[in-house]
């Protein structure tokens, strides 16, 4: 049944397209996901997004302050200050406007955290009056990021400045190593308290905490990256979820090996990435307008 038609019989509102917003979409029909592969086509999104602008302010902020603690990297052992890697924030920026996300749980913050607001930023503009009405959310087009260091959390507010802060909200938790079915993993210990659609997985870090569990700790240079953030919440996650990790290959593992939903799985190894995409029937007329908004009939995995 044509979505149309279903959402008149339930009295959930219609699809009102934005004629506006075609520009953007035939330009995010110019890529896929495998052109990040390619230096020269992330150039072309960086041009045509402006997101070399956009981080320009944020990159000047590292090269003036280079030796302040506070630009340190996550890791204690390493002292060089992360840079912008461009492919991997082009996919992020491409991915929240071709799947018109609607909120953004992001574990870990960064210079992501600037991109993907500045994604729902163009979303907002372009169906915010619409989704207010329409979308079971109480704030739609917002990022929802969960930082595990406060100086980080600093850093972020900072960068996203006056343009780009009423779309994102920074918010510090601690981390918890825990068991789960006889397995050690980490945990938030606090997230946001809502329903994303699109889960960007870059924390927490294996420096998080210090907690020990049978002598075993993940802050050492040999340990990786283990969360369960997500099998606590898969229940409460609607069909259409999308859930990206960069690297992270063993906590991909790990959580393939438990999630028990039909979640459709990726690995790109050219991009050291893995995505996690729901792909089940709607639960009922709410999230099939999701579905058919943000989708359009469209699986990212197929």
């Amino acid at each position: 049944m044509a979505i149309a038609s279903f959402a008149n019989q339930a009295n959930v509102p219609d699809i009102v397209p934005s004629p506006s917003f075609q520009i953007v979409e035939d330009s995010l029909k110019r890529f896929s996901l495998p052109c990040f592969h390619d230096p020269e086509r992330v150039e072309e999104y960086v041009d045509l997004f402006s997101l070399r602008t956009l981080c320009k302010a944020l990159e000047a902020d590292r090269a003036e302050s280079k030796n302040s603690a506070l630009e340190k990297s996550v890791s204690p052992f390493e002292e060089a200050p992360f840079e912008p890697k461009y492919d991997d924030l082009c996919r992020l920026h491409w991915i929240a406007l071709n799947r018109k996300v609607i909120n953004i749980l992001e574990l870990g913050s960064g210079y992501s955290t600037v991109v993907l607001a500045d994604a729902m930023r163009i979303l907002k503009k372009h169906f915010g009056n619409w989704a207010r009405k329409s979308i079971r959310s109480d704030n739609p087009f917002h990022v929802y990021a969960v930082e595990e260091e406060q100086r980080f959390l600093e850093i972020t507010k900072l960068r996203l400045g006056s343009k780009l802060k009423t779309l994102a909200t920074v918010s510090r938790s601690s981390v918890d190593v825990l068991i789960h079915d006889n397995r050690i993993a980490s945990a938030y210990s606090k997230l946001p308290n809502i329903s994303p659609d699109f889960v960007y997985l870059d924390g927490p870090s294996q420096f998080a905490t210090t907690q020990e569990i049978n002598g075993f700790s993940f802050n050492s240079k040999a340990r990786m990256p283990m969360s369960a953030d997500i099998l606590r919440i898969e229940f409460f996650l609607e069909p259409g979820t999308l859930i990206l990790m960069d690297g992270r290959t063993a906590n991909a593992r790990f959580l393939k090996s438990y999630l028990r939903r039909n979640w459709a799985y990726l690995h790109d190894p050219i991009g050291d990435i893995h995505c996690f995409e729901l792909q089940e029937e709607p639960l009922g007329p709410f999230n099939r307008l999701k579905l058919e908004f943000c989708l359009n009939g469209n699986w990212l995995i197929s």
